[in-house]
């Protein structure tokens, strides 16, 4: 996947995900869902509700739209495996993903998974959600995802004509193989795989066009599913109401309703003091960092820290800024520790790179640079800067930290003698701006996936890349990458690429925020977290 058009693929789902937590700094309002949280209603209801801080846009399976639209379709749709807080797969409608070549993958499902119409889920209904996700005319934008299957295009299509896809075989009612292209980790195979296959019932849609599946009622309310939670009421701007699939394979859920609520980022604190929501998912119910200290204080909540996800990285256009010593100055010249203590109140950490001290391939002996003004004065006299010449700084605008995040680092690049003005843009001209090597200097949230970071690595330094970078070494890393099975190699090779990058500083990193989780007492059993917070949500229960 090296052409251009994947690249741009990838960008536009790192996108999705990076609007996700922007919009989560938005201004949606929100309406009451449901009953008051973690209540039992006089005839024993179990109710918990979740604040969320952006709206479930698009719940659809093959494509939904954001973290809450992912977790409401997962939990009515649960992948083949996930993600938890360690970075370890778990299964869920697989019982195992195996591989004894890393070419071909065998999937066992669990044979006790059902879909509400008392049918069993099985083989055939995963094959035929990969044909739906390697349709064009459905369009998932999650089909780049899948290209490394054998038989697939480039974007993850099946080619004009076609109808199987020949990677994909059925071995029986509850095992298949999929053969991938070239050699993978099997924890690539399921983090690309295993996670964003949501099976779809094939007796419920086979009779639906592939070219109106994404309109049809069911993707709008599905009516046969098999996850732990069923939907019964959506109102896409306000919230989501869930009642218990008392068959779920993994065990009946213990409490009877789950309501995701959308509110102000303001509100959610507020909310929690007062039981009106049980708790947040931390990057999609954003608690301010100006409420950390309150939510953190109050005696009815357990809180916990998040691991740094969300960073926010400084595009740097190579044809206005050409020579790495001027990119090495831009960066000496940030006071990264002054923001993270500062404007996160230490709810962060200093970031200059692409992976965070997260990531299982982060080199511990790269160390973001310190801020040293006068070595970053040197490096910009070296290298012949025009002090006469200003940088337009495009900034992504509604995010107050961000914002203020933008103003110190303007000052730290004019003390220096890189003069810098800053512009404010909303979401979609900015993306169009870097997308065309339109600016000087942009700031912007990107989350980067922790345990498979190539795709976004390979746009982000190949060709085609929105910072005009190039360097031969860092492209044949990449595509050794792509090959590479063995796990130390793999660490050996991302920790060059970190070499590579601190050098040449394309694109400086300059912090990565963690997001707060919180959770009532009454509920136990669940933890406020981005990775693994639904596993075992059938296991939750309100005392």
């Amino acid at each position: 996947m090296t052409s251009k058009s994947i690249r741009n693929k990838a960008f536009a789902f790192l996108l999705l995900s990076m609007l996700l937590i922007i919009s989560a700094c938005g201004s949606n309002n929100g309406n009451n869902a449901g009953t008051a949280a973690g209540s039992s209603e006089p005839g024993g209801k179990k109710v918990v509700n979740i604040g969320v801080t952006y709206a479930p846009s698009g719940i659809n399976p093959l494509a939904p739209v954001g973290l809450v639209s992912t977790y409401v379709a997962g939990l009515m749709f649960p992948p083949l495996v996930e993600l938890d807080s360690d970075l370890q797969y778990k299964p869920m409608l697989a019982d195992s993903i195996e591989t004894t070549d890393n070419t071909t993958f065998t999937v066992k499902l669990n044979p006790n998974a059902k879909w509400t119409d008392g049918t069993p889920v099985t083989a055939d209904d995963v094959i035929f959600t990969l044909k739906l996700m390697s349709n064009s005319k459905v369009a998932s934008n999650y089909a780049y995802m899948f290209a490394i299957i054998d038989g697939l295009d480039d974007a993850g299509y099946l080619p004009e004509g076609q109808t199987d896809i020949s990677g994909v075989t059925k071995v029986d009612d509850h095992t298949l193989t999929l053969k991938t292209k070239a050699p993978t980790t099997l924890n690539i195979f399921k983090d690309t795989i295993g996670r964003n296959l949501l099976t779809l019932p094939q007796s419920a849609l086979k009779d639906i066009a592939p070219e109106d599946i994404n309109k049809s009622d069911f993707m709008q309310k599905p009516t046969v599913t098999f996850g732990p939670f069923k939907m019964t009421s959506y109102d896409r701007d306000h919230y989501v109401e869930m009642e218990a699939n008392k068959d779920y394979f993994k065990g009946a859920p213990k409490i009877d309703q789950l309501n995701f609520k959308v509110l102000q980022g303001t509100a959610i604190a507020a909310q929690l003091q007062s039981g009106e929501i049980d708790m947040n998912i931390p990057s999609a119910g954003v608690i301010p960092i100006s409420d950390y200290d309150k939510v953190k204080g109050l005696s009815n909540l357990t809180t916990t820290d998040g691991p740094p996800l969300a960073t926010q990285f400084m595009y740097i256009n190579e044809k206005v800024v050409p020579d790495a010593k001027q990119r090495q100055a831009i960066s000496y010249a940030m006071n990264r520790q002054q923001i993270v203590d500062k404007l996160l109140r230490g709810a962060g950490e200093v970031v200059d790179g692409y992976f965070t001290s997260y990531s299982p391939y982060k080199d511990a002996s790269q160390q973001p640079v310190a801020y040293d003004p006068d070595k970053a004065k040197a490096l910009l006299k070296e290298s012949g800067w025009d002090s006469g010449k200003t940088l337009t700084m495009s900034v992504l605008s509604g995010d107050a930290t961000l914002e203020q995040a933008a103003n110190i680092i303007a000052e730290n690049l004019n003390a220096v003698g890189v003069k810098v003005k800053i512009q404010m843009l909303d979401l979609a001209t900015l993306i169009d701006k870097l997308g065309k090597l339109d600016y000087d200097l942009g700031i912007l949230t990107v989350s980067l996936t922790p345990i498979n970071p190539l795709p976004d690595l390979a746009y982000y330094l190949n060709e085609g890349n929105p910072s005009s970078y190039k360097n031969p070494e860092a492209e044949k890393l990449i595509a050794q990458l792509s090959a590479e099975v063995d796990e130390a190699k793999l660490k050996e090779e991302y920790s060059k690429l970190q070499t590579i990058v601190a050098q040449d500083v394309p694109m400086p990193s300059i912090y990565a925020t963690k997001a707060l989780g919180a959770v009532n007492k009454r509920v136990t059993g669940a933890t406020s977290k981005d990775f693994g917070m639904f596993i075992n949500v059938n296991e939750w229960d309100v005392q």
